[in-house]
């Protein structure tokens, strides 16, 4: 298991704009399932609904995309993203759909897989789960700068 402080050596991230607490499998440059408790203190829920709170779905991709950023950067050379060389930056969001609502107070299951790459460009396939229903996947492509 990698905690929060190793998952910031590998991505540059950090709250509030962390979206991933810890990272239970890990496939160098292959495969990643991490996990992020969606916390009601949240400020995001003051304004997305006050009567209803719900995660926008853009969170739901960029905690894909953190995911991917560590399934990545664990396969670079050590300390590259220490130094910030190699960075993994969204480029695209590829057919993405939400298919259930997230509340303040569910715990998400973001598993991404690399699924071919070309050059500097990497295409990533993401899904994410609140207990064993899926409610958001897609695809993303990510570019190292």
């Amino acid at each position: 298991m990698i905690e929060r402080s190793e998952i910031e050596t590998m991505i540059p991230h950090r709250p509030p704009f962390l979206w991933i607490d810890r990272v239970e499998e890990l496939e160098p440059g292959v495969r990643c399932v991490a996990v992020k408790f969606v916390d009601p203190a949240d400020p995001v829920f003051a304004g997305h609904f006050p009567a209803k709170p719900i995660l926008p779905g853009v969170f739901l991709i960029e905690a894909v995309a953190q995911t991917a950023g560590v399934m990545l950067g664990s396969a670079a050379p050590q300390g590259v993203a220490r130094t910030g060389e190699g960075l993994a930056l969204l480029a695209a969001v590829n057919r993405f759909k939400f298919f259930k609502p997230v509340s303040p107070g569910q715990e998400l299951r973001i598993e991404t897989r690399k699924l071919t790459d070309a050059g500097k460009m990497a295409y990533i396939s993401g899904t994410v789960w609140v207990d064993a229903e899926i409610v958001a996947s897609g695809e993303l492509s990510v570019v190292s700068a």
